[in-house]
């Protein structure tokens, strides 16, 4: 009989403090529709959750110690509630900024046992990061017996991964995975804060394919796009003052304006702008039960991301075209911050297209 990890983190948490958990928090990991590059620009985005995620068991201590294992990493951490420094280990200095955002926000803590254990492929570009620092901060916030709306939640989690990773995060993931259900899409208008749930046919499913190709947020040009856009956004601001986000802006503003934007910053805001409609026509077409027209917009999301945003890789782009033939594949594209990581894959309910993502993430150097 198979361990659920539910079951697992259970077993672990009690091997390793010889007592029950007080409770487990479990976050799921995130596949992004469509809006790749908007939540950091005040834009909309569609995104549904995963089955798979991070589980953290936990404990309250006598004293202000936290104990911090993870089983995935083998590796443990320890340190006080107060006075945290970084430890030079990315996964240990993101709990620890949990701690450190609970005293920045006078949450007075004690003490805590923590185990974590996480079902999701990290590196995959499928939230595992928020997921992690999100579930932490679930328990934290537990023991300290408070509740956080969902966009607080999500802006104390970009500020913990900008802080304590030195990545820059808008707030879509760890706000649709407090949000979201198994089979539904989160519609999140970054800017205000606010979502709405849609649902995908009966027939239709929103899954990812692993792609095999492993990146590190920090070790891309995630910051890099990010200073370009932020150019872009100031030569725009030239003509349109009062212009809060480039995702505000309508694909005919833009175009009146691509002269004075400089390359590359000028394609990086096109893929926000582009997208940005994107979202929007897929809402509607979501809201009609268009399927085809959802598939379409992820190809154009996609082809996008490779010409414009420039996230993508050659052998991501030949795995996307390689599942264009499949009738049932409806939609298809890199998600994620890119440079490697899963796909987003619209598909039908069938044997077909199950048998084509178990091709690509069994064997992701296929032709």
């Amino acid at each position: 009989m198979s361990t659920t990890p539910e079951a697992l983190v259970d077993l672990y948490f009690r091997s390793r403090f010889e007592t029950q958990p007080q409770g487990i928090t479990f976050v799921p990991g995130r596949v992004v529709l469509l809006g790749e590059h908007l939540d950091h620009q005040g834009g909309p985005v569609l995104a549904g959750t995963l089955p798979q995620g991070v589980y953290v068991a936990y404990g309250v201590r006598p004293d202000h110690k936290v104990r911090l294992h993870a089983l995935n990493a083998r590796a443990v951490d320890s340190f006080e509630t107060t006075g945290l420094q970084a430890s030079g280990r990315r996964w240990a200095d993101m709990g620890r900024g949990v701690f450190a955002r609970m005293s920045q926000s006078g949450r007075r803590m004690p003490g805590m046992n923590l185990a974590v254990y996480g079902d999701l492929a990290v590196k995959s570009g499928l939230a595992s990061s928020a997921a992690y620092v999100t579930s932490l901060l679930l328990a934290a916030l537990e023991v300290a017996e408070m509740e956080l709306a969902p966009d607080a939640i999500a802006r104390d989690v970009a500020a913990i991964e900008k802080e304590w990773a030195d990545v820059a995060c808008g707030p879509m993931d760890p706000y649709v995975e407090v949000v979201g259900k198994p089979g539904q899409i989160v519609h999140l208008d970054t800017a205000a804060m606010t979502h709405e749930i849609l649902e995908l046919p009966p027939d239709v499913e929103l899954v990812h394919a692993n792609t095999g190709i492993e990146r590190r947020l920090d070790q891309t040009p995630y910051n890099e796009r990010l200073e370009e856009l932020d150019r872009a956004l100031a030569a725009v601001r030239t003509v349109h003052p009062d212009l809060a986000s480039l995702a505000q802006l309508t694909p005919e503003q833009f175009e009146s304006a691509a002269p004075i934007i400089p390359e590359p910053a000028r394609r990086r805001a096109r893929h926000v702008v582009s997208e940005a409609a994107r979202v929007r026509t897929a809402v509607e077409a979501l809201s009609a039960g268009d399927m085809a027209l959802l598939g379409r917009l992820m190809w154009a999301g996609h082809e996008s991301l490779a010409r414009d945003y420039e996230s993508s890789l050659p052998a991501i782009d030949e795995r996307v075209q390689g599942m264009q033939g499949d009738p049932e594949i409806l939609g298809a594209r890199l998600q994620g911050a890119g440079w490697g990581g899963a796909l987003a894959v619209l598909k039908r309910h069938s044997h077909a297209a199950d048998e084509l993502i178990d091709e690509i993430w069994k064997d992701p150097d296929r032709s």
